[in-house]
């Protein structure tokens, strides 16, 4: 079988197995995101951290105050959060928190409608630097 056609057969296989197991997906990299990575799909920054929802909710807020970002909406509870703000650029961020444990949380970012990860990578170093 000629290379490039093993190639092209491998392609499909992956992309296929992709498309098949969407959900799948978040699973795998959130493994990795466990392991002090993020991931990034769909325009959504993720990241786990080993810290309560509380602890995240309070450096998401230190760090949007650093950034001089303005929250326009938010909704906390002991388990959750969801926060709307805007940038100094006037670009809107989206923030979830999402209690997994009583002593880890999941923070999902997205900034403006299909994402921006060098702006949602600037976001998530300014939080780690408030834990």
């Amino acid at each position: 079988m000629p290379h490039q056609l093993k190639n092209f057969i491998l392609v499909i296989l992956i992309g296929s197995l992709a498309v098949s197991c969407g959900g799948c997906v978040w699973l795998a990299v959130g493994a990795v995101a466990g392991a002090g990575t993020y991931a990034w799909m769909h325009g959504v920054l993720q990241k786990d951290f080993m810290v309560s929802a509380q602890e995240l909710q309070a450096a998401t807020r230190r760090a949007f105050n650093d950034l001089d970002m303005t929250i326009t909406e938010q909704t906390e509870d002991r388990l959750s959060a969801v926060y709307k703000a805007a940038l100094a650029d006037g670009e809107n961020v989206s923030l979830t928190i999402e209690a997994l444990t009583e002593r880890s949380a999941r923070i999902r970012i997205r900034v403006g409608m299909f994402g921006d990860e060098v702006k949602s990578e600037m976001i998530l170093s300014a939080l780690e630097q408030r834990l």
